[in-house]
Order: C-alpha cells, then sequence, then structure tokens
C-alpha cells in the first residue's frame, strides 16, 4: 500500500519525513527517525547477505547482528523467500518514494542508504577494478533468479535518488562496472554495446534518458570516473542530445506552422 501511496502523490512521497516515531528506536548505529530510517532498515538489515543467504535463512533475522544463520543448502526455505518478498516490495516503496522528492532523497543519502543499493546489485565491489572494460555481456540476474527484480529495483532507487541528490550522482558515477549496470538496467542489453560502424543503429529505439541517469553520466564525465567517459557511456549521452534537438526542431516547425495559419 505505501509504494502505491508513494508512487501516485508528491505529497505521500514528502510525508515520510513528516512522521515520527513515537520513541526514539535505535537500529544499528542509527536512530528511527522518520519514514525513511524505516525504509532504509528494511535493506540495511541484510547488507552483506548474498541473495542465496537470505533464501536459505532458517530462522527470523531481526538485525544484522543476529544469531540467524543460513542453511548450508542450495535450498529455499519459506522463511527465506518471505524475506526476500519483503525486501523486494521494500525496494519497490524506496524506488517510488524517491522520484522527484528533493529531501527524500537527500535524507535517504544521509542515512547511509546507497551503499546498500549498490551491494545488492554488485555484492563484490569490493574487489571493483577502476579499469573495467565494457562488458561483453549482461551483468543483471536473469529471469531464473528470484532476485531479478529486486535487482532492478535497487538500480531504480539509485537512479531516481541521484536525479535529486547530486552527493548520490557523483557516488554512482565514480564507478564504471555499476554505470553500465545502470545503463543495462535502463535501456535493455543494447544499451551497453557499442559497433562505431553502427553507432546509430545500436542505439536505435533506447527510451528517453532517464534525468538521474543523464545526472549520473554527467557527474562521471565531470571527473568523477577514473579514466572518463567510455564510448558506450559518450554515444548514450549523443543519442540524448539528438533526440533533444530533434523534438527542438518539431516544435519550432510547429509554432512556424502555428502563427503562419493565423
Amino acid at each position: 500500500s505505501l509504494r502505491d501511496l508513494a508512487c501516485g502523490s508528491a505529497l505521500n512521497r514528502a510525508a515520510l519525513l513528516e512522521w515520527t516515531h513515537p520513541s526514539t528506536t535505535q537500529y544499528g548505529t542509527h536512530c528511527i527517525e522518520n519514514g525513511v530510517h524505516i525504509l532504509s532498515a528494511y535493506v540495511k538489515r541484510y547488507d552483506q547477505w548474498k541473495w542465496e543467504d537470505i533464501l536459505s535463512l532458517n530462522e527470523q533475522v531481526s538485525n544484522r547482528n543476529s544469531n540467524a544463520t543460513a542453511i548450508d543448502s542450495t535450498e529455499n526455505t519459506d522463511r527465506g523467500k518471505k524475506e526476500l518478498r519483503l525486501l523486494t516490495n521494500a525496494l519497490g516503496t524506496i524506488r517510488n518514494a524517491s522520484h522527484s522528492t528533493p529531501d527524500v532523497c537527500q535524507e535517504f543519502f544521509n542515512h547511509g542508504l546507497v551503499d546498500p543499493l549498490v551491494w545488492r546489485l554488485m555484492p563484490d565491489a569490493a574487489l571493483e577494478n577502476p579499469e573495467t572494460t565494457m562488458p561483453t555481456k549482461s551483468s543483471l540476474p536473469d529471469a531464473s533468479r528470484p532476485w531479478r527484480e529486486a535487482c532492478f529495483r535497487s538500480a531504480a532507487s539509485l537512479i531516481n535518488l541521484a536525479e535529486k541528490c547530486p552527493d548520490v550522482a557523483y557516488q554512482l558515477g565514480s564507478n564504471r562496472r555499476l554505470l553500465y549496470l545502470l545503463i543495462e538496467t535502463w535501456g535493455g542489453a543494447n544499451a551497453i554495446t557499442f559497433d562505431p560502424n553502427k553507432a546509430n543503429s545500436s542505439t536505435r529505439g533506447l527510451p528517453l534518458l532517464h534525468l538521474g541517469l543523464a545526472a549520473i553520466l554527467n557527474a562521471a564525465g565531470n571527473k568523477a570516473l577514473q579514466g572518463g567517459l567510455d564510448d558506450v557511456m559518450v554515444q548514450v549521452l549523443e543519442k540524448e542530445n539528438m533526440r533533444k534537438r530533434v523534438a527542438q526542431r518539431k516544435e519550432e516547425e510547429r509554432k512556424r506552422l502555428q502563427t503562419k495559419q493565423k
């Protein structure tokens, strides 16, 4: 319900900050002071847990320091399935709540949500090589993985946060591999391919560039990313610039015809 409410109304999204907990609650090193903190806690409770570990949980986890353990098995437990569903729903709410709401986005960043979201997409982010080259295949989980939707919601949340929070855009723009993941989430596998002989056809059919992804790419181009933008990233920005120029010419032509008819 909260996910749907956050989707349709900026007032509902802003209300997340207005809600206050009736008593001071400590979660880890952070106090729960508003709705943003509660949503963040749902993600942080499994920070540093791999998807497989969540799915194989054999008892309820109250916080990341609990004694709960994962079964040493590849089988999914009923508890694990419920926890993954809860996390997926929380990520959907965060995605919607972070849409075009600067104060909420800044609070998510201040409360330390960005790193856990990145970790959900890249569990081995600590091993990241700054010189990562273009991927040759999709880095997102395929349809057989139960956590596929959760990954897409994590990526969408990061893109939404970056649109209204420059700190997030700069942080995300410093990681080349993460940039590929976010570009693929937005535009599909075709968006992360580059053929200098077919540059136009490789980007044909891409959706409108999300303002959050544009902010991340621009931050990467403004010294956030070691080595600067590569061909994939440049073509995404150029494609959007071409689209804007075409739209501008069409609008100018429409206005000219409208004036001529008068």
